[in-house]
């Protein structure tokens, strides 16, 4: 369940470029989202196979069958979001995505990032990196997927500015832009604001107008 930035980003842009061939990554954000809890900060986590799989793509990465996440996290869901505004609109939704049968993260990642996008009313058009079947690595790799679709700006996080080389999207007249996104205070349960959640706990608090956040 990815966060605001991941879908303002898509919001603000003419094709957004899902990653899904390049490495996964433990302990990082690619199987797990923040929550607010009455207690503070909680994750909900979907736990993947990574034992002997050091390399291991994102789209290759199993979900691990012998543990029981669905129920752990529709559990946190309605502990913690029942008396949310919206918790009664879109839980049944969540329920029944979650009622399905996912083998690979990837798989359960697009049908949730999908739900949050009609919520969202994002219509930009979703593509995968695999599709590209690029052999380039790193910012090489990322410039000529822009390339490829036309790009005329290729939009990164802020954090980009740590490790992306520039000079691969100059040689294809690709302009950079640093995402400058600040999340807005909104509504929400348990007190004082905390932002850099999950985008589940805004749809729950906004519903409809959780695109103004955006």
């Amino acid at each position: 369940m990815p966060g605001l930035r991941f879908f303002s980003k898509m919001s603000s842009c003419d094709i957004f470029v899902y990653l899904d061939d390049v490495q996964f990554e433990k302990r990082e954000f690619q199987n797990r989202n923040k929550i607010k809890t009455a207690s503070g900060i909680d994750y909900l986590t979907l736990p993947v196979l990574t034992k002997g799989r050091f390399s291991q793509t994102i789209k290759e990465t199993e979900i691990n069958p012998y543990y029981d996440w669905r129920k752990e996290h529709l559990a946190k869901i309605k502990t913690n979001y029942s008396k949310a505004p919206f918790f009664n609109k879109y839980y049944p939704y969540l329920e029944k995505i979650y009622s399905k049968n996912f083998n690979k993260m990837p798989a359960l990642s697009f049908e949730l990032i999908n739900f949050f996008r009609d919520i969202l009313e994002i219509k930009t058009p979703f593509r995968l990196s695999s599709e590209f079947s690029l052999n380039l690595k790193s910012s090489e790799r990322l410039a000529e997927i822009c390339f490829k679709v036309g790009a005329k700006a290729y939009l990164s996080g802020i954090g980009g500015k740590n490790y992306l080389d520039t000079e691969p999207f100059k040689e294809r007249g690709i302009e950079v832009l640093w995402q400058n996104f600040i999340v807005k205070p909104y509504p929400q349960l348990f007190g004082e604001f905390k932002p850099d959640l999950s985008v589940l706990d805004l749809i729950f608090n906004c519903g409809e107008s959780s695109r103004r956040y955006l």
